[in-house]
């Protein structure tokens, strides 16, 4: 058990990094984890699997029906981005008791990752600028930002956001994390998201900031502070050195509206219209979007391949209404299961994975697929107890600090 324990810490460390080597890591977990659970434990749960699993399967089964739209057995090509949706939850949700205890070290594995990710973007960054012999008001230039950044350890500067705010979400919420060391990352993690330059993951800060605002000022008062100050401090050096293209990417309405993206959405809802109910599959989606992308002009998108970069849109195109009726069933269920369970940390996760769905397919490549099946099945087998604990926690700290003044009078 230690052991497929460690393989787990080191698939969740690597998922912001080296694609190659995570899901080489990802492989080792499921077939040990699946040869310990059928011969060993013999704890193969296909009920909880079906019972509790089935906001995740569900998109594993849309896979499939996508791969096999034309009733051809030999487009299992297809589904090699997908499987982890199958065999993840059928993991995970065979030893429910186990992955809850483990939460916590689940989350601190995703920071340290984050960290690693970022600190080998940095280094990569500095030997470049002294090799190129550029000034260091180059920091920010278009050339070392996004997707030049993060070139290095083969991440998606979207994707990297969404794990670096996931880090950020647990960092505060965390009461046991040494403060000192707590504060140190945050100021990290803080300025590497300007060093993205996903406006989403910065949107989803300033949110996230906005509901403890209004909610736990109290409770979060120094993390509020540092908030503040750390995005004030990176928004004000990267004004003051990013050159003025990135300015305008970051900042300007226009760059955040982005007419063109609109447009291409329209591209995809033109084809669900055509395919209402199941959708063009994944054998002639491509062919059909990139027609279309050369007839309405968008040249640039024909010649990228890109997707839909709306995940809804993506699933009726490809799926057609089954597609979306069980990507908006399946996020909502989870979602408000959160809620009902009180487990805010999964409330913000769910939601801002939603969120970073209106500009990005998460669920069509990998790194996207894999981060949603694993901490989607760590929810599902933890039942909020970390969140209950941590609320006891603070119920003793208030109960303390009253008794305390209580004495005093």
């Amino acid at each position: 058990m230690k052991y497929r324990c460690w393989l787990f810490f080191a698939v969740v460390f690597t998922l912001p990094m080296y694609m190659r080597l995570n899901n080489g890591l990802l492989l080792i977990f499921i077939l040990v984890s699946l040869f310990d659970i059928i011969f060993i434990s013999k704890k193969i749960s296909l009920k909880n699997l079906l019972v509790n699993g089935w906001p995740i399967v569900g998109f594993f089964m849309l896979s499939a029906m996508a791969a096999f739209h034309n009733g051809d057995v030999n487009n299992f090509r297809y589904l090699e981005t997908h499987w982890s949706l199958l065999f993840v939850p059928l993991v995970m949700l065979s030893e429910k008791n186990f992955y809850a205890k483990i939460r916590r070290t689940t989350f601190i594995s995703l920071v340290w990752g984050c960290l690693a990710a970022l600190a080998i973007c940095y280094l990569n960054l500095i030997m470049k600028i002294i090799s190129e012999g550029e000034s260091l008001q180059n920091w920010f230039a278009w050339h070392h930002m996004g997707h030049d950044f993060t070139f290095i350890t083969d991440a998606h500067p979207t994707y990297l956001g969404l794990f670096v705010v996931t880090s950020i979400l647990f960092l505060i919420q965390d009461k046991k994390f040494p403060q000192v060391s707590k504060y140190i990352l945050l100021i990290i993690f803080l300025f590497g998201l300007f060093q993205l330059a996903s406006k989403m993951a910065i949107l989803l800060l300033v949110l996230f900031f906005l509901y403890l605002a209004i909610n736990n000022i109290r409770q979060y008062k120094q993390q509020l502070i540092l908030l503040i100050f750390g995005i004030l401090f990176s928004a004000f050096v990267f004004w003051t050195f990013g050159n003025q293209y990135m300015k305008s990417r970051m900042f300007s309405v226009d760059e955040i509206l982005d007419e063109k993206r609109i447009d291409r959405w329209e591209v995809s809802y033109q084809i669900f219209k055509e395919n209402p109910f199941y959708g063009a599959g994944f054998e002639k989606i491509k062919g059909i979007r990139k027609e279309k992308y050369l007839h309405g002009d968008y040249s640039l998108a024909a010649a990228n391949d890109l997707n839909a970069h709306n995940q809804f849109l993506e699933y009726l195109s490809v799926n057609g209404a089954v597609g979306g009726f069980v990507y908006a069933i399946s996020l909502g269920f989870l979602f408000l299961l959160s809620i009902y369970r009180r487990d805010h940390l999964f409330t913000f996760i769910f939601f801002a994975f939603a969120l970073a769905n209106l500009t990005e397919s998460m669920m069509v490549r990998i790194m996207g697929v894999e981060y949603f099946a694993i901490f989607a099945s760590l929810f599902l087998c933890s039942k909020g107890s970390d969140c209950a604990n941590n609320r006891q926690s603070i119920r003793r700290d208030d109960i303390m600090l009253s008794a305390k003044k209580m004495d005093k009078i």
